[in-house]
């Protein structure tokens, strides 16, 4: 019998799928997160303002004391900002090891955010395979190594492994890149999705694996460029930062650059600026950088034209500063109820 009640035999088996993936979802309650810096914390603000239980796990009680009251302020600053409701709820939904094992116990769901280095996160990777079962998906905060790399010493369940790359500060910023290994499963890749997607933030799949995946190739470009720029002395630092703020930067808020290139293009869209405005943009391709070890006067430069920029300004002030705009973007384009989440 190929149809039943209207619905043929792949529609069913989809409608099966997404089933099983709703009971997956739903079935997470509790989250490890594996490394307790800047990146595990804003993991840890997340979850726990969704409402999952999270142990955060890290090597010295020092690290967790201090991560812990830095994610007690990150959801004290989303509730006040009215993006989170709560917050001493998420507060009591937090707790902290420094085992590894006890961390996965019981844990429906892993993110790990430890250093950047493949001698670290390879033998991590084997190990949690070995302890946590075989449905608990894991997730790489990785800012550009692959996949299939980190997983590579994974000898029982490679395929539930991927990474999940968030943009700094993780709290603040929706984007998420999901970048699958060479055996990671569509299962994992579906269920990350969904789960990034019930916290709020902006998942996009990579179809391939690259080293930096999507936005951090875009935004190393650009900033080859930027530094160049003040290098050849053809702008300050200051007015290189002040030229992508008031101008690319604004609509990048809202658009993508295929989008502001289509609407460049006025009736004629993005065939026509591709097929004619294109043509004046490759001729200053000829006049750009191209260098891909960066030059010690780009770094001296750099430096220097940052120290001017920034005065007598602290750290603290700077992220509070950039935090407080953020804050705003996220109530005006990504929370609920805005028409671009």
């Amino acid at each position: 019998m190929s149809q039943l009640n209207g619905f043929d035999g792949g529609r069913m088996k989809n409608l099966a799928a997404c089933f099983m993936l709703i009971a997956l979802i739903e079935g997470i309650k509790r989250v490890a997160c594996v490394g307790s810096g800047l990146v595990g914390q804003g993991w840890a603000t997340l979850f726990a303002l969704h409402g999952y239980d999270v142990v955060m796990q890290d090597l010295t009680n020092e690290k967790l004391e201090e991560a812990k009251g830095r994610v007690s302020h990150h959801i004290d600053t989303l509730v006040d900002a009215g993006l989170g409701e709560d917050g001493e709820a998420a507060k009591r939904r937090l707790s902290t090891t420094t085992s590894l094992e006890e961390a996965l116990k019981g844990a429906d769901f892993v993110v790990e955010s430890v250093y950047e280095s493949l001698e670290v996160k390879c033998p991590l990777y084997a190990e949690m395979d070995k302890l946590a079962p075989a449905n608990v998906v894991f997730t790489s905060s990785t800012s550009g190594l692959m996949m299939t790399e980190i997983a590579r010493d994974m000898e029982r369940h490679p395929e539930r492994a991927i990474v999940a790359h968030p943009w700094n500060p993780v709290h603040l910023v929706p984007l998420v890149e999901l970048s699958p290994g060479e055996k990671t499963s569509k299962e994992t890749v579906d269920l990350a999705y969904r789960v990034m997607e019930d916290m709020g933030r902006v998942p996009v799949v990579l179809k391939k694996e690259v080293p930096g995946f999507i936005a951090n190739r875009v935004s190393v470009a650009l900033w080859r460029e930027a530094l160049d720029l003040v290098d050849q002395g053809v702008a300050s630092v200051e007015d290189v930062d002040k030229a992508i703020r008031a101008g690319p930067g604004i609509r990048w808020a809202i658009m993508g650059p295929y989008m502001v290139y289509h609407l460049g293009g006025g009736k004629g869209g993005i065939e026509y600026l591709m097929r004619h405005i294109g043509e004046s943009k490759s001729k200053w391709l000829k006049t750009m950088a191209t260098w891909t070890e960066t030059p010690e006067t780009v770094v001296q430069k750099a430096i220097d034209g940052v120290d001017e920029m920034v005065g007598d300004k602290s750290l603290e002030e700077l992220e509070s500063w950039r935090d407080e705009y953020l804050l705003s973007l996220n109530k005006l384009l990504w929370s609920k109820g805005s028409e671009t989440h």
